[in-house]
């Protein structure tokens, strides 16, 4: 992101000239200040780095028109509509955790602004309507947050609302409140200063925004397709609820559904998650045939994404099955129906590739005919796309690899039997060149089958963590420029240590390390933009071990759900090592075992393995 923040400073020069023009000549100063600030914020590329852009440019705002309450909503088509950020009495108000992100931009006053392409300036929100014209606030409070109705809504009487534009779409509103028994209400000459801000800098700033959350989802998209693909065609199983968080993450959709055919070709068994909120259940439908136009079907003869709304025959006909279906405990079957009964639109996007059946993903909202929001975005489109390269992926070396197995024992059992039966009671046919020539072609078929099953599974190899962390580290540090970043080596020994490991175990490992220090650097940056971030890591070979030391320069910071640490433990339990952390100053030193060189040249091949698998390990 480091590469954005030149442009970015440049584009950020242009607009300060209108910033007398769009707010009062006292904050220009502080505009000016805050527009040279913001590719330093932006370059942290975390989502703490959007917030502090988002909070400076409201609270300017906040102060400009003297408002007690100020809130920025972004209204993407194909994104999360989401408030991104509350201010009331000048304090930070929204937090992660609090469940308000997401909203209807299509009714209330925020529908008006949508409806009309024009700001709306209300003197009392609590005002009762009249038959010919009803407050549309009124008949949307009752479906909001209670907190946010009590401790937002409840005080303000005036509110503007302005929105921001790209050409003529309206991709984000910015929204201010007086409190009733404080301040008069909003009068013309603050609706035309906010209405200039929008026009003279709003779009700028609001889209540059954008642009550093476009990033940040990419790299998110990035980070989950790279952990699933370390996972395919390996020991272990692909950890599906990490595959749709991206999903939660990235899309407009407050209740989801992923499903994952599973099984043998013939089995039609699917992997099941649900989520809402941010609870997410896990669920396997075992011998769960679809229907005749599911979607499920790749030969379904429907147009594809499918949008659909509460009590449609499509969404019904699945509430039923799921109503009787055998093998859900009581608790599953009670989420999964009451999510399925929140859902008032849906799109469902199929997971075929190559015309085989692999699942699907369906996105709902809690809000009618919302369908235009749920589409997915440019990168998660292209997360929907790799992923189903993924899972086609695993399915065909799953089913490789039970093929191989499933034939090779039986067929040289019974090629055996067929060899001797030959050899007692046919004996010159078993001498006859050409019979033989077809036996032995036929055992070579088997043993290559075989072999190819086993080259499909994951191996580990002797890897020289030095050298291999040199480069791994290099790639780093060319990508993220802003930082320092160094590889140190301690002491002898390091140059005859190998350990046995995967290179995606060992990416796994240090890109969450890499992950977490980033998140501690931005949290630092945020609190001075200024602030340059470094990481050290450093190896020194003590005995029958390599000790690697992992530390950077940042402050602590909010987790997201704290199973990371965890993680890097039972993967370094796998490889035969230890993960210990401290505080003080925060660091994380990593122990690997290690084999000499000369004690690690045996055979890596089993006994019988063909030319064809020992040319695939080397």
């Amino acid at each position: 992101m480091a590469a954005h923040a030149p442009a970015a400073a440049k584009r950020a020069r242009r607009p300060v000239a209108a910033a007398s023009a769009a707010v009062a000549p006292g904050s220009a100063s502080r505009l000016a200040r805050l527009l040279e600030r913001i590719p330093a914020l932006a370059v942290s590329g975390d989502d703490q780095a959007v917030d502090l852009i988002l909070y400076e440019v409201l609270r300017l705002l906040v102060e400009e028109v003297r408002a007690d309450v100020g809130q920025i909503n972004l209204l993407p088509k194909g994104g999360r509509v989401e408030k991104v950020c509350i201010l009331k009495d000048g304090r930070p108000w929204l937090r992660k955790d609090m469940g308000l992100h997401l909203f209807d931009p299509l009714h209330g006053f925020t529908g008006q602004v949508l409806a009309r392409g024009e700001s709306v300036r209300v003197e009392d929100i609590w005002a009762r309507g009249t038959a010919a014209d009803p407050n549309p606030f009124l008949e949307v409070v009752s479906t909001m947050n209670e907190r946010y109705v009590r401790e937002i809504k409840k005080p303000v009487a005036s509110i503007l609302i302005s929105p921001i534009k790209r050409g003529r779409d309206i991709f984000c509103t910015i929204e201010l409140a007086r409190y009733r028994s404080r301040r008069r209400p909003f009068g013309e000459p603050e609706r035309e200063l906010v209405d200039g801000f929008g026009r003279e800098l709003g779009t700028f700033l609001i889209d540059y925004i954008v642009d550093v959350k476009s990033r940040i989802a990419v790299h998110t998209a990035h980070r989950k397709l790279l952990s699933l693909s370390r996972l395919i065609a390996s020991n272990k199983p692909v950890e599906y609820r990490d595959a749709v968080d991206a999903y939660m993450r990235l899309s407009a959709a407050d209740i989801g559904l992923a499903l994952f055919q599973t099984g043998e070709l013939t089995e039609s068994s699917y992997r099941t998650l649900m989520w809402q909120g941010e609870e997410v259940r896990e669920i396997l439908l075992k011998d769960f045939a679809p229907s005749a136009d599911s979607i499920l079907r790749a030969d379904a003869s429907i147009p594809l994404p499918v949008e659909g709304e509460e009590g449609d025959a499509r969404l019904g006909q699945f509430r039923r099955r799921m109503e009787t279906f055998p093998g859900l405990s009581a608790d599953d079957r009670r989420f999964v129906l009451s999510c399925l009964a929140a859902v008032r639109s849906y799109v469902a996007y199929p997971l075929h590739l190559l015309g085989q059946d692999l699942g699907a993903i369906v996105l709902g909202s809690r809000r009618a005919r919302f369908w235009e929001f749920l589409h997915m975005n440019p990168f998660l489109d292209l997360y929907n796309s790799l992923l189903k390269s993924f899972l086609l992926n695993e399915r065909v070396i799953h089913c490789l690899s039970n093929v191989s197995l499933k034939v090779h024992n039986p067929g040289f059992y019974c090629l055996g039997e067929l060899k001797a039966a030959l050899a007692v009671k046919h004996p010159a046919a078993f001498q006859d060149p050409g019979i033989r020539r077809a036996l032995d072609g036929l055992g070579g078929l088997f043993a290559e089958l075989h072999d190819q099953g086993k080259a499909l599974r994951s191996r580990e190899k002797r890897i020289h963590l030095s050298k291999w962390l040199q480069a791994f580290v290099g790639q780093k540090a060319a990508l993220l420029s802003g930082l320092q970043i160094r590889v140190e080596a301690e002491g002898d020994g390091l140059a005859d240590c190998m350990s046995r490991a995967r290179d995606e175990q060992l990416e796994t490992i240090f890109e969450n390390l890499f992950s977490n220090s980033l998140r501690a650097i931005g949290a630092r940056r945020n609190q001075d933009p200024s602030f340059v971030g470094s990481i050290v890591v450093r190896l020194r070979r003590e005995q029958a071990r390599v000790r690697i030391l992992f530390q950077d320069n940042g402050v602590p910071y909010a987790t997201v759900s704290g199973r990371g640490l965890a993680q890097l433990r039972d993967e370094m339990r796998n490889l035969g090592g230890a993960l210990r952390t401290y505080r003080d100053p925060y660091r994380a030193v990593l122990c690997f075992p290690c084999i000499e060189n000369a004690k690690a040249r045996r055979r890596e091949t089993d006994e019988g393995e063909s030319p064809l698998l020992r040319r695939h390990l080397q």
